[in-house]
Parts: structure tokens; C-alpha cells; sequence
């Protein structure tokens, strides 16, 4: 017969249990937590509402390219990698750019400010998806604010957020400032553009130094500042080209930029700003920008040009005071298709801004930092 081992007796297991005194609680050690949740100093570092960590840094180049890269992939934004070059060069050290990072140094969400002379406009807003409505794109606001009390700030809200910009202190809405995406899928009717065959146009490239300056002037008449180191620098950046109409007597009467941004083997094409007196001015410039991209003798059913405008899309951002340019996407449309984004641009200022003469402007610039 086996032998059992006796087993120890309850209140004896019971005894060496904590705690060691029944009706006494567990003793513990107490720690002082110096930032709580929500209340810590940003720059040493702070935590969302939904507790996720992050640290506030002045972004770079290779925060910028990642900022560019995110944000086509979730919301599509029309931006250029070789930009953030161009925004420094421009603002003469009035330009900043903050960057939200977590623990593991992925860049969250960024913001950036650059100064137009009389106004300063904030641009490059974005946070990346899994860290939306947590607080971080309002931390992101709240610190670049700092110090730009007295200042006419400018901000293009998208419209499901625009109502959210009060809180921090963008309190007119611009009424005429809206803007809506348009976008003209496989256009065929490229060759409808030519309103005007004896139209003189010109590269930005091909001006003389009056003629610059009387662009410069002319841009101002239509957009109410004045922005010379604009022109020279974000009209000339690369993977875009600008041109000019003159009229009979040599004056400049309208003037366009399209631009190749990131986004998919074949870059996408933004057409804007396109400012212009008339339909047909703003018609033939159109022509010009868009030229580079027809070439039908080049174009071959065993070697298809894929570059070609009618088996790509051509975006525009258009003012709704605008009428006129929905009539011109419909003569570059042809048998394409156009597209139009539900979300659209709203724009936000803390004082009342200068009346553009919206009835000459056609399509705008990328609005993420460009004044209009």
C-alpha cells in the first residue's frame, strides 16, 4: 500500500500569505509621476487624450519627404518632395516646420508657417490616421501659434474642419474663399483650347527683368499682395513650368503654372494658379501649360505614351467665385470624365484679408503653403 505525505494544514498556508495580517491592506510603495497624462511639457513630452506619446521637433528634409509620401497615400495631397527647399528659400528664415514624433521616431503629424510680408500663412497641416481626434493636431496649432500675437494669420481649412479653427483664433470666414477640387480624367479635348492662335506667350524663363517685374505687379493687382520672391522661386521650382500671355501692346494679361507633384509612377499634374482677364486668355494659356503632353505622332498602340493628357488626370483647384473655369475643364474634357471632391477648402483668417478679383482667378496654387 503507497504512503501518502501529509499535507501542510490550511492555517498554516494561510499564514505566510500577504498580507501577513488578516484585515490589514497590501503594503505598497507610493511614486510621484512628474507629467501626468495630458499635462506634460510638449517639448520634454506629452501624451494624447488616448494616451499615445509623442515629442514636438523642427522637421527637416527627411521629415518633410515622409509628411509628402503619408499624406498622398491616406488624403492624396498635391506636394512635392524638392518643395521644402523652395518654402525656405522663399520666406528668408520666416518659415518653420514642426513635426509630432512617437517613442519609436515615426513622424505623426506636422504643421508649418511661412510669412507672405503682410501676412502669415499656416499651411502643411497634416496627422497621420491612427492618431487622428486624439489631440495632437491642436498641440501641433497651439505651438506654432506661439509669438504671432497681432499677426493676420491665413489658414485653408478643409471644410470638415473648418468650424474647428475658431478656437484658435480664426474667426473670419472668408465667404468668397472657397475651393473645390476638380479633376479631368483622360481628357481628349486638348486641341479646343486654342482660343487664341496670335496669343503671345512666353516662358517665365524667356522674361526680361521689366518684364518680371510687371508679372510681379500683375499678380499683385489680381491677388492683393505682393509676392516677388514667390514668382522668381516657387513659379520656377522644378517639375513645373510657367507662362505668360502678353496682349497687342505688350502688357501682361495672364499668366499660368503647372506642376508635376509626387503621388505614382506617372506624377500627377496641378494646374495653378491660372489668373487671367478672360475665358479665352485663360483658355490658350491652358493650351501652353498642357502642350508637353500631347504628342500624338509620338504616340503608338504597341508603344503607348503613357505621358500623354488623354490617358492621365489634370487637377485644379477652382474658387467658387469662379465660374468661368468649369466651362473650360469641359473643353479640355472632350469624352473624358470630371470628377469633383466632395471635401473642399475653407478659408480662415484672424482678420479680414484684401478681395482678390476672384473673376480673374481661374485655379489656385497647391494651397498647403501658397497664398492663393
Amino acid at each position: 500500500m503507497q504512503k501518502i505525505e501529509k499535507l501542510e494544514s490550511f492555517k498554516e498556508v494561510l499564514r505566510r500569505q500577504v498580507p501577513r495580517i488578516v484585515g490589514e491592506p497590501i503594503p505598497m510603495k507610493t511614486y510621484e509621476i512628474a507629467h501626468p497624462k495630458s499635462c506634460g511639457n510638449p517639448w520634454i513630452g506629452a501624451y494624447s487624450k488616448y494616451g499615445l506619446w509623442y515629442k514636438f521637433y523642427e522637421g527637416e528634409q527627411n521629415d518633410y519627404d515622409k509628411i509628402v509620401a503619408l499624406s498622398f497615400e491616406s488624403d492624396s495631397y498635391f506636394m512635392n518632395y524638392e518643395s521644402f527647399f523652395v518654402w525656405k528659400s522663399i520666406s528668408d528664415g520666416d518659415f518653420r516646420f514642426i513635426v509630432a514624433k512617437n517613442l519609436e521616431g515615426d513622424v505623426v503629424g506636422s504643421v508649418g508657417l511661412i510669412n507672405h510680408g503682410t501676412i502669415v500663412q499656416l499651411g502643411l497641416y497634416y496627422v497621420t490616421e491612427e492618431y487622428r481626434h486624439s489631440g495632437i493636431g491642436s498641440k501641433i496649432f497651439n505651438e506654432i501659434l506661439k509669438n504671432m500675437k497681432g499677426k493676420t494669420l491665413i489658414f485653408h481649412s478643409m471644410s470638415h474642419i473648418a468650424t474647428k479653427c475658431s478656437r484658435f483664433g480664426f474667426n473670419q470666414e472668408c465667404e468668397q474663399w472657397k475651393f473645390f477640387e476638380y479633376t479631368v480624367e483622360n481628357g481628349s479635348g486638348f486641341e479646343n483650347l486654342l482660343a487664341i492662335p496670335s496669343a503671345e506667350i512666353k516662358k517665365l524663363s524667356e522674361l526680361t527683368e521689366s518684364q518680371l517685374m510687371e508679372l510681379v505687379e500683375y499678380d499683385f493687382n489680381v491677388c492683393k499682395i505682393r509676392r516677388k520672391e514667390w514668382i522668381e522661386k516657387w513659379l520656377a521650382s522644378v517639375f513645373s513650368d510657367t507662362f505668360v500671355s502678353f496682349d497687342g501692346k505688350g502688357n501682361i494679361n495672364g499668366y499660368g503654372n503647372m506642376r508635376e507633384v509626387a503621388g505614382g509612377y506617372v506624377r500627377r499634374i496641378l494646374v495653378g494658379p491660372l489668373y487671367a482677364n478672360n475665358f479665352q486668355i485663360a483658355s490658350s494659356i491652358l493650351y501652353k501649360l498642357l502642350k508637353k503632353f500631347y504628342n500624338i505622332d509620338k504616340d503608338f498602340e504597341w508603344d503607348p505614351d503613357i505621358y500623354a493628357i488623354y490617358r492621365r488626370s489634370a487637377y485644379f483647384i477652382v474658387p467658387l467665385a469662379n465660374n468661368q473655369m468649369i466651362s473650360l475643364l469641359e473643353k479640355l474634357k472632350g469624352t473624358g470624365i470630371i470628377h469633383k471632391n466632395r471635401l473642399f477648402f475653407q478659408t480662415r483668417s484672424t482678420r479680414e484679408l484684401p478681395t482678390p478679383e476672384f473673376e480673374k482667378i481661374f485655379a489656385v496654387s497647391d494651397l498647403h503653403l501658397s497664398y492663393i
